[in-house]
């Protein structure tokens, strides 16, 4: 049972846009969900709507794409958070109450991103306008368009991206990776439950089929094993487990028609809540919240561990592995998520670390080898301590394959100041030491290795589908090749779209270089000029301010649609979710001054590179994909650079010029957004903007600059 956390007697940050709230709901939701349901959340009748809708400047009849309520709900979600309260943003999106809660507990940290705040909202009603209340709506309405220029008509293309991996696709004609794993995550895929809706299948065939084309030989998706066996301790929760195995076979067949490999991402055994140790108290293990570990250090749940693995490759023969993570990412065994001298459970107190990380892998890989030998078993060794790391390797005992984040523990120096990356990133390509150290251990005992990358895209910016920084690409594979690794894991759930960059690494791992890649790719007569561009981006892009606190928190993967506040909100920025104003947060460990300058260096020689490619776009169709993805990262990077001026404004005179710049940068995102669907898209958060979120922003830069003047 889950229920919907209470709500804050904090009021939103957000200033109302016009001079009804309900006017503010209606505008960010036109043409995204039916008129019916924005009737129902605002006690209107549909014409009541469509007739204000007119007066807003919007299409009366727009055209609704179901698709944002499969697969756009987490922007809607975001969108309604400052204006709807928990009721009426179930009416709107027409999710009940539970389900809206299991949605911010269990999708991918929503309600860390929401900032594990809902404010105090008012119930937003239906109101007709006063004669001036109307007036006011006409003039912000004419002074709009004349922003707009032409684009007033333009409308929302969200998710017509799809259109390209759907329909048969031909099995490619190429050569399958001669030097390991290449796996990656979906580019469109629903954190959810995709084995049990089937409109909603994350490997369409086109989408296989692209990926062979570049190398891949491997795609991951969420597993939980008691969704996916008989759970006998608690059966209810395995309720559809042969639906959904019915579909992961399915998908395994249809994946190895393309050379691909299916494999399940897996953090296990998954913690209980009360209801379920009150039935089996012998098995509780450490506490987090409302909810406890299954202690691995018991019997039954070893039993358990190996038996569910044994009997899910046995019911799935094609599935080629899994991919774990044994701590941090959620309460598993008693030691993932508590400090080794905090654990309190019994049991697990008089053991090391180590040794429950290593038995836990073990009994799943155990599991596993005896329905499927050839199957793999890929042993993350994603936030393991450096005090034990190496003693957990020692005692890794089925063949396991050792992954290591690529950049994990890696020094950077960025405008003078010196910081350590955890991962997320691709300005800063590594190995680091660390991950060579543990390489290097585990090929001593025998094990083969492998790197988790991020190849397209990182948090960095993740609103682009792919960053071309060939040079940052081609250090990194080529870092990691000199470390004998053979194994990639391409992306985690960003950074997923078939692009350039992928097929640029398949080309290095093949032994060929980077000319090659831009000359097959670009064509001949190009790659020299799109090389210098790139080189350009790639060293703009080594400024980046890198820490993983400006990663997750600042303004660039919302850019030109988050809003600037005229007085501080004071409120918290979020993780991907709400950068707000929150200039403190972003900066991470970057003094203001130096922030600020590192975001001027790379608009800097970003814009250089874009010039490079002036009067390419025409000649084919990749070079117009390149520009239109890098013009779009530019008016991200800028956009940050804004917000960090316009807080850190001196004088009103820099704020209406701050205002002036960001306004041309949000004109340039909505045309670029108008030729490509994809910008802004991240399957983990869905949409950071859409096209109204953009004419938004545009209205509120002319109310700022009107109290300004």
């Amino acid at each position: 049972m889950y229920t919907l956390p209470e709500t804050s007697s904090t009021p939103s940050p957000l200033p109302r846009l016009f001079p009804l709230p309900h006017l503010d709901v209606l505008y960010a939701n036109w043409g995204l969900v039916p008129v019916e349901a924005l009737a129902r959340t605002l006690e209107a009748s549909p014409g009541e709507l469509a007739r204000q809708a007119v007066l807003l400047g919007l299409d009366p009849s727009p055209r609704i794409d179901p698709r944002w309520l499969k697969r756009g709900y987490l922007t809607l979600i975001r969108n309604n958070w400052h204006l709807l309260p928990f009721g009426q943003l179930c009416a709107l999106t027409g999710f009940d109450p539970e389900h809206l809660a299991f949605l911010l507990k269990e999708d991918d940290f929503l309600w860390h991103k929401m900032g594990m705040l809902k404010p105090q909202i008012q119930p937003v009603r239906f109101c007709p306008l006063a004669p001036e209340q109307e007036a006011q709506v006409k003039l912000q309405i004419k002074r709009l368009n004349a922003v707009l220029g032409g684009r007033g008509a333009l409308s929302e293309n969200g998710f017509d991206f799809l259109s390209r991996y759907e329909g048969p696709a031909p099995t490619p004609l190429v050569k399958a990776p001669s030097g390991g794993l290449r796996i990656i995550y979906s580019y469109f895929a629903l954190y959810g439950d995709p084995l049990m809706e089937s409109e909603l299948d994350p490997f369409l065939d086109a989408l296989l089929s692209q990926y062979a084309r570049m190398g891949v030989n491997g795609v991951f998706l969420q597993g939980l094993l008691y969704q996916l066996t008989p759970f006998d301790l608690a059966p209810e929760l395995s309720q559809g487990w042969q639906t959904r195995v019915q579909a992961l076979n399915a998908l395994c067949q249809r994946a190895a028609r393309f050379g691909i490999g299916v494999y399940l991402y897996l953090n296990e055994p998954r913690a209980m809540d009360q209801r379920f140790f009150d039935r089996y108290p012998e098995l509780r293990g450490e506490r987090e919240g409302d909810f406890w570990a299954l202690c691995t250090s018991h019997p039954t749940v070893q039993r358990y561990l190996e038996e569910s693995m044994h009997a899910l490759f046995h019911s799935v023969p094609l599935l080629a592995g899994y991919l774990n993570i044994s701590m941090s990412e959620n309460l598993t065994n008693c030691y993932s998520r508590t400090p080794a001298d905090q654990v309190t459970c019994p049991r697990c107190a008089k053991r090391a670390p180590w040794a429950v990380v290593a038995e836990v892998n073990n009994l799943m890989c155990r599991g596993m080898k005896r329905a499927n030998p050839r199957a793999n078993a890929i042993i993350w060794s994603w936030a393991w301590p450096d005090a034990w790391a190496d003693k957990a390797m020692n005692l890794l005992s089925e063949g396991q394959i050792v992954q290591c984040t690529a950049e994990d523990s890696l020094r950077t120096n960025v405008g003078g100041i010196p910081g350590v990356v955890q991962d997320y990133t691709l300005s800063q390509p590594g190995p680091s030491a660390r991950s060579q150290a543990l390489w290097r251990h585990a090929r001593s005992l025998g094990l083969e290795t492998s790197a988790k990358l991020q190849l397209n895209n990182t948090w960095e910016l993740a609103a682009v589908p792919f960053l071309p920084v060939f040079s940052q690409v081609e250090k990194l594979i080529r870092g990691v090749q000199a470390q004998g690794v053979r194994h990639l894991q391409l992306s985690w759930t960003l950074g997923g779209c078939p692009s350039p960059n992928l097929l640029l690494a398949h080309m290095l791992m093949e032994g060929k270089g980077r000319m090659d890649f831009l000359e097959a790719f670009y064509g001949t007569e190009y790659a020299q000029r799109v090389d210098r561009a790139q080189c350009l981006f790639s060293q703009g892009f080594s400024e980046f301010p890198f820490c993983v606190q400006t990663a997750y928190t600042a303004p660039q993967n919302f850019g030109p649609a988050a809003p600037f506040y005229l007085e501080p909100t004071h409120y918290r920025a979020t993780m991907i979710g709400f950068p707000y104003d929150d200039l403190t947060s972003w900066r991470g460990i970057y003094p203001e001054e130096v922030f600020e300058a590192q975001f001027e260096k790379l608009c800097g020689l970003w814009a250089q590179g874009l010039e490079g490619l002036t009067g390419l776009r025409e000649k084919n169709e990749a070079l117009d994909e390149l520009y239109r993805v890098a013009a779009a990262a530019l008016c991200h990077f800028e956009s940050a650079l804004h917000h960090i001026r316009f807080i850190r404004a001196q004088s009103t005179a820099e704020r209406l010029e701050t205002i002036c710049l960001e306004r041309k940068t949000v004109l340039a995102l909505m045309d670029l957004r108008a030729q490509d669907s994809r910008l802004g898209y991240e399957a983990s958060n869905h949409y950071f903007y859409t096209l109204n979120d953009l004419k938004m922003k545009l209205l509120r830069l002319d109310a700022l600059e009107s109290a300004l003047k």
